[in-house]
């Protein structure tokens, strides 16, 4: 798993991209074109990840800390995660890098553990790895491949089967340029998105427009916006590199070949979409599209290489253990897609849901709907607003039809949809989301 990544940001889907390790895996596997984040923030969606849930049913709605309007929201004890699930099985479990999960890995499930967040390396271990470059808060991410890279060297078969977790930071902000990769691509000669050019937001929700013209959260000129994409690029290089000797260590154990493999990312980025930089409460596929590629073991080869069903990271979990052979717990009620490897196409009137709470940003929570055309988001609170974008004739989410007559029928269907899977799914009224015993809930009470 790496962090912030977008979904296209692969060499064999935008020809640019750097990334061997990806493009091969994608041949030996299959790629999802349409892979979505349940939720598009860090926390969040990595405990949608290890619950099978989503984050109002697990009640990990937003980045823990006080930087994030006092809220502490993390997994407890109540969960059962994907590391629990696989180490009842008789697995053994081994995790390095980024958790962000606010419990230590160990309370998760994972016997082998060693978690990117805690991690101070000194200046030797900086030198020894030729990391000093690289921005502080990042190196440890260079570090924890060292480390997944050795307990796998190390690694003997004990008559347990493995289940191995990579985490990775990258290419998460501070945004910097890896050097080894900067001559690969010709910043002048990047393409910015197409809607790098939005000036008006007509028919937006106010916010998105002042989070453009904001000097932090938007991109100045074009000049600073290829510059930044310059170092992305790079970053996702040097993410390619540490997944590529992972990988390497798996074939020289000759596990490779009965290895069922995921890879993944919590999030995307804005990466001067709309104007804007980094994530936050925003809507767009930008954001919610994440990578994902997964190769099953040799002897069961999927019908299709490249699959374009809809599937969504609240099922990840329970897609592994049923790759697996493994029982999925009851506590995994969402379901999984391993089902899509047997299929020749996508189902009729397939949907995944999303939704968001806040950010650094501000608290502009919103739930929404995926369908093959349309994607509908209704923001709840103060904001009161609603986006609806034909997905068909405007792929880059340029104009709000959720105010157009020609679309009323579709957008009352839609929100038909939203309101039933809220109310399945255990979601409450906006006011309980925003009074102070949710806002400081350190014990997950909130959890159904």
């Amino acid at each position: 798993m790496c962090d912030q990544m977008q979904a296209g940001r692969m060499g064999f889907v935008d020809g640019v991209s750097h990334t061997p390790t990806m493009d091969q895996l994608a041949r030996e596997g299959v790629h999802f074109t349409h892979a979505y984040t349940a939720q598009g923030q860090c926390v969040p969606s990595r405990a949608v990840f290890q619950t099978g849930l989503y984050a109002h049913e697990c009640g990990v709605m937003i980045n823990y800390g006080k930087a994030f309007f006092g809220h502490e929201n993390r997994l407890g004890p109540q969960h059962v995660t994907l590391g629990h699930a696989f180490q009842r099985a008789g697995y053994r479990t081994a995790y390095f890098g980024k958790s962000h999960l606010g419990v230590p890995l160990e309370k998760l499930g994972y016997e082998h553990a060693s978690d990117s967040d805690s991690m101070r390396p000194d200046e030797a271990q900086t030198r020894e790895l030729g990391i000093e470059h690289v921005p502080a808060a990042l190196r440890n991410n260079y570090l924890s491949c060292a480390q997944a890279e050795k307990f796998l060297q190390d690694y003997r078969a004990d008559g347990r089967p493995l289940f191995f977790t990579f985490s990775t930071n990258l290419p998460h902000p501070p945004f910097f340029t890896e050097t080894k990769y900067a001559s690969l691509f010709d910043r002048d000669s990047l393409e910015l998105p197409a809607s790098y050019h939005e000036e008006t937001f007509e028919g937006k929700p106010p916010f998105q427009k002042a989070h453009a013209e904001d000097g932090h959260h938007g991109v100045r000129d074009e000049d600073e916006a290829r510059t930044e994409l310059h170092r992305y690029l790079t970053m996702i290089a040097a993410t390619d590199e540490h997944f590529g000797r992972i990988v390497a260590q798996f074939r020289l154990l000759g596990l490779w070949d009965h290895t069922v493999v995921m890879l993944t990312a919590d999030h995307g980025d804005m990466m001067n979409a709309h104007r804007m930089r980094l994530k936050g409460t925003l809507p767009y596929d930008e954001l919610y599209r994440i990578p994902l590629i997964m190769k099953l073991p040799v002897g069961r080869a999927p019908r299709r290489q490249t699959i374009d069903d809809l599937v969504s990271n609240e099922r990840f979990a329970a897609t592994l253990l049923r790759a697996a052979g493994v029982a999925v717990p009851e506590a995994f009620r969402n379901g999984d897609f391993y089902d899509v490897f047997s299929r020749r196409e996508h189902p009729r009137n397939e949907k995944v849901f999303f939704e968001h709470y806040g950010a650094y940003w501000g608290l502009h929570p919103f739930r929404g709907v995926v369908t093959r055309r349309f994607k509908y988001i209704r923001y709840y609170g103060e904001d009161d607003t609603e986006e609806m974008y034909d997905l068909e004739k405007d792929p880059a989410e340029l104009h709000n039809i959720a105010a157009s007559p020609s679309y009323d029928g579709v957008r009352r269907e839609l929100v038909g949809e939203v309101n039933r899977w809220w109310s399945a799914t255990g979601g409450r009224h906006s006011a309980c989301y925003e009074s102070d015993a949710f806002k400081h809930n350190k014990h997950n009470t909130w959890t159904r």
